[in-house]
């Protein structure tokens, strides 16, 4: 069974948007990433390894916790 939470939306400085999901299969989770432009610009770059993934990183937590599961980050 395949479970899909909306984690949420976030806006670059140059308008670009992005709707991240926390996608669940069985034992396994996935982070997918939903773009209104790609590729993205480099300031928009910077944004997203600056701002975008921390806050996402948190909101994984904070949504873990609440169903009772652990968090694993895997920095590639």
């Amino acid at each position: 069974m395949i479970h899909r939470h909306r984690l949420g939306s976030w806006s670059t400085p140059s308008g670009n948007t992005c709707d991240v999901y926390l996608v669940s299969r069985s034992t396994v989770s996935d982070l997918e990433f939903c773009w209104d432009c790609l590729p993205l610009r480099a300031h928009d770059e910077a944004f997203y390894r600056a701002v975008l993934l921390p806050q996402v990183a948190r909101r994984v937590q904070e949504y873990l916790e609440l169903v009772g599961s652990a968090l694993v980050v895997v920095l590639a």
